[in-house]
């Protein structure tokens, strides 16, 4: 594996299949155990009055899970496999601050101020590097920023991160006025994304490059659970609630981005073959005064990069220099200069998604999923649907298996030795455990009782909020609060 990334719930799931790879434990077993055993409801509940849940506990148990004689452990050198060569990793992040660059308008003196508040963090995992090196220094370490993206704003609080050591590298990417701190506080990052796939794409060939005789897999694991083509979005007669109307526009924010990004890779695709194509064409008919002109032109366009927001590594092509490269080359390199493709190569995409083992195109793929009531949190509740979930993703992966790697023109016997093989390492037949479209009236009287605690716990930290906004508002609204608490505490309408 070259490169790995998520947002959110696909951050850990990072984490943990990298740090699995770098020290060749069974990845099947680590994410099952940190999953479906050990992520449950009274796990994360908050102690404090500030948020629903918390991380804190997780914290503090994750290095027995992540201990190599712990529940990852290889049964046979068969299932361990460590990788020889690093992996990049890349977490995506939803900054609460927002950074500012400048953008040349109109008035070339007067910049326009752009901010973003899609940020991202990036790490090399090394083989071996234990476990230090997924959870130091504090507030920078891979695990750090793993549960900072992880921080759902429905229950979580925002997640303080230091960057302080990111300083020049926002300042090369053209960010202006850093926080003096260093600091900066985020949240789930799965409702921002900026180029997700292509950053992370890039990220594995900026460090192990492509190669001519190499072929590269670019999977996205794509959880969604509803399909976009469902009726009630379209049907007149069915005025859908407040609440499904936020909860809806919520989950279209990180899809958007994901298929936006699987857009553009589409297009870039066609427009590298059709710069290929006319810099042969058009490079025979080029005079020497013509191809002079062009390595003119090549020249100032690097010049001028320099005065403009830097680009990232792994998108500068650097193989192609003014002074001596060949024409095509260098109608080439003028043609992605202009397209915006430097440094970009033709790339496959694939999915793994529930989609896969829908029946119709249109099937409702929410019906498939467990722990989607509670806002995606439903989950945490019962031990039972996280294993419905988990097998539902195993047979998901496994389906795309014997599809995907045949299209991959791998041969005939290495497929069906690798279906063979996860299909017999399969922990649940699906149907055996499947409880898609779950409800809280499926679930047990002791997981209610979870229910009852988070909710005394919920009026706690809201009525903690109230207090603290009575601190922040005039006296007259907050006598009129006054009243209408004892009111409300003696009966009264």
């Amino acid at each position: 594996m070259d490169a790995i990334g998520g947002a959110s719930a696909g951050a850990l799931v990072s984490f943990f299949t990298a740090y699995a790879l770098a020290e060749g434990l069974d990845p099947e077993a680590l994410l099952h155990e940190a999953w479906v055993e050990r992520v449950t409801l009274p796990l994360l509940r908050s102690e404090g009055s500030n948020a629903l849940l918390s991380f804190h506990e997780l914290r503090e148990r994750l290095p027995e899970v992540l201990d190599p004689d712990g529940p990852g452990r290889p049964e046979t050198d068969a299932i361990g496999f460590q990788q020889s060569r690093a992996i990049a990793m890349h977490i995506q992040l939803t900054g609460l601050r927002g950074l500012t660059y400048p953008i040349r308008g109109l008035r070339r003196d007067a910049p326009i101020s752009a901010t973003t508040y899609a940020d991202w963090g990036r790490f090399r995992i090394e083989p071996g590097g234990g476990l230090e090196q997924m959870t130091t220094p504090e507030r920078r370490s891979p695990l750090d920023f793993a549960l900072a993206s992880a921080a759902s704003p429905g229950g979580f609080s925002p997640q303080l991160l230091d960057r302080r050591e990111d300083a020049e590298e926002y300042e090369r990417h053209g960010v202006d006025e850093f926080p003096k701190s260093g600091h900066l506080w985020y949240t789930d990052g799965g409702m921002l994304g900026s180029q997700p796939l292509g950053r992370v794409i890039s990220a594995g060939r900026g460090l192990h490059g492509g190669g001519e005789d190499s072929t590269g897999v670019h999977l996205l694991v794509d959880p969604r659970s509803e399909n976009s083509s469902l009726d009630v979005w379209s049907d007149p007669d069915e005025a859908p609630s407040w609440q499904e109307g936020a909860s809806r526009a919520l989950a279209i924010l990180s899809e958007q981005s994901l298929f936006d990004d699987m857009r553009k890779i589409e297009k870039d695709n066609s427009k590298l073959e059709w710069a290929n194509d006319l810099a042969d064409l058009l490079s025979k008919d080029l005079s020497e005064e013509g191809v002079e002109r062009l390595r003119e032109f090549v020249a100032r366009v690097d010049d001028e990069r320099e005065g403009m927001r830097a680009e990232r590594d792994a998108e500068r092509d650097h193989d192609v220099d003014a002074e001596d490269g060949d024409p095509p080359e260098l109608l080439r390199r003028a043609l992605l200069e202009i397209g915006g493709l430097v440094g970009k190569e033709p790339v496959s995409i694939d999915v793994i998604s529930p989609l896969l083992l829908a029946e119709d195109k249109h099937d409702d793929v929410g019906s498939l999923l467990a722990g989607e009531f509670m806002g995606d949190f439903g989950g945490f509740v019962s031990r039972g649907l996280r294993a419905s979930d988990f097998a539902l993703g195993y047979q998901s992966a496994l389906a795309w298996l014997e599809d995907g790697l045949p299209a991959c023109e791998l041969e005939e016997e290495i497929v069906e030795r690798t279906v063979s093989f996860v299909r017999s390492r399969r922990r649940y037949e699906l149907d055996d455990v499947q409880r898609g479209d779950a409800q809280l009236g499926d679930l047990s009287v002791a997981d209610r009782w979870q229910l009852v605690r988070l909710g005394a716990h919920t009026a706690r930290v809201l009525g903690s909020g109230a207090l603290d906004l009575r601190s922040r508002i005039p006296d007259g609204l907050g006598k009129a609060i006054d009243d209408a608490r004892e009111r409300l505490a003696g009966g009264k309408d």
